[in-house]
Order: C-alpha cells, then sequence, then structure tokens
C-alpha cells in the first residue's frame, strides 16, 4: 500500500493558485479548458502561462473537445496529462497513446450522487475498456443534473463511498483509481479511510469562490489527505 494519499486541487485558474498548491504539499493541479459549462475555464491562449515552467505536474482537462483542438492543446501546452470529463472514446484513446507516448490520459468516470442506484455491471465493463485501451489514471467522480443540465466535475456533490468501495474492490485494476466530488477539508479523512483511493481530486471544496481558492482550506485539505493512510 502506498503511504500517503495523491492530492490534485483543480479548477485553478491563476499562477498564484498553482504556486500555492505546491507549496502547500499538493502533487498536481488541474486547469479546465474550454469547457463552456464551467466557470472556471480558460482558453487555450490564457491557459498558457500556468503550464509554462508548473511548480508541480499541470494536468488539462477537457469536455468533447474537437481532436483537432485537443492536439494543438497537446502541443501548445505540454501537460503532464490530459483528463477526459466525458466518456472519450476507447478508439482515440490508443490513438492519442500511440501519439504522444509520454503523455498521461485520465478519465473521469460519473457515479450518480448519493442515494442513486449505481448499474455496477454497465460501470464495471466500462472502467476495463479504459483500461484495456491504456488508460493511465482513473477519476470516480459525481456527476449532478442542475436545472435540467448536466454537470461533471464541480459539482460539490458526493457519491455513495461505501458502493465506490464495492466497485473498486470489485473492479480490482493494475490502474490507479482516485476519489473526485465534494471532497472538502472536513471529510476527506473519511472519504480516503473509506474507500481507499490513491488520491482525491477537488476543487470547490478549497474555493473563495469558482476559480478561486482559499489558501487555508488548501492547506488543511492536503494536511489531512496526506495522513489518512
Amino acid at each position: 500500500m502506498q503511504e500517503t494519499c495523491g492530492v490534485k486541487i483543480c479548477g485553478t485558474t491563476t499562477i498564484h493558485d498553482a504556486q500555492q498548491a505546491a507549496e502547500y504539499g499538493a502533487d498536481y493541479f488541474g486547469v479546465v479548458v474550454e469547457v463552456d459549462f464551467s466557470p472556471r475555464s480558460l482558453t487555450i491562449e490564457k491557459a498558457e502561462p500556468l503550464f509554462d515552467n508548473p511548480p508541480i505536474a499541470a494536468v488539462a482537462l477537457v469536455f468533447n473537445m474537437e481532436p483537432e483542438r485537443l492536439h494543438y492543446l497537446i502541443k501548445t501546452l505540454s501537460p503532464f496529462a490530459v483528463q477526459f470529463l466525458h466518456l472519450e472514446k476507447v478508439s482515440f484513446i490508443r490513438e492519442l497513446k500511440a501519439q504522444y507516448p509520454t503523455l498521461q490520459l485520465w478519465q473521469s468516470i460519473h457515479l450518480p450522487e448519493a442515494g442513486k442506484k449505481v448499474d455496477c455491471n454497465t460501470f464495471r465493463d466500462s472502467v476495463q475498456e479504459y483500461v484495456d485501451a491504456g488508460i493511465d489514471l482513473l477519476i470516480f467522480d459525481t456527476v449532478a443534473v442542475m436545472k435540467g443540465v448536466t454537470k461533471f466535475g464541480g459539482t460539490g456533490l458526493i457519491s455513495d463511498w461505501d458502493v465506490v468501495k464495492e466497485l473498486m474492490d470489485q473492479i480490482q485494476t493494475s490502474v490507479p483509481v482516485w476519489l473526485a466530488g465534494g471532497i472538502n477539508p472536513d471529510n476527506v479523512s473519511k472519504a480516503i479511510k473509506t474507500v481507499q483511493p490513491q488520491g482525491v481530486d477537488l476543487c470547490s471544496g478549497v474555493e473563495v469562490k469558482p476559480g478561486i481558492k482559499d489558501p487555508d482550506k488548501v492547506r488543511l485539505l492536503v494536511e489531512q489527505a496526506k495522513k489518512s493512510y
């Protein structure tokens, strides 16, 4: 078992917040790139300064980005990883792995919020397809439907962590599995002890407002996460 839990501070919009995440011990920061429904989204051009000599590994999050634009993103930003908020086609994952062998590809797999049922068989099959395609890391996140609009990432909602643990036990994959969805300094220890993920990915739980991080929350979150194994 690993000694500490990995931490990614997502929805980063400023160099200051990226440096702060690094200072407090986070392992990655994430930048939402050209995702229309996210208030934290930046264009590729505006995201460039965050990827220029980043203090820790920088991850670019995308949602249904056109392939030509994604190739431009990869060549322009040179991210450590690209994280797909949508369910990317496994055939495209294979193409990207072949073309960019040093680029990590992360896939968000969305669970319903706590209290709603999960189709375990469909979930397990989906995960296996991505593992077989060469995905480097899986993030189990929580999807939300707000005012008729489905939101992926940054929802602040949690899934049923006991169900997530059951799913993880069934999958038994060698690919790292991280947990996201409604994680904050108050519940991160419980989340890690319940689910036992290899990392946590969070955004709204350490913010003053969308896109702006609260330094005290970031520091406390990382401290709690790192001592929860």
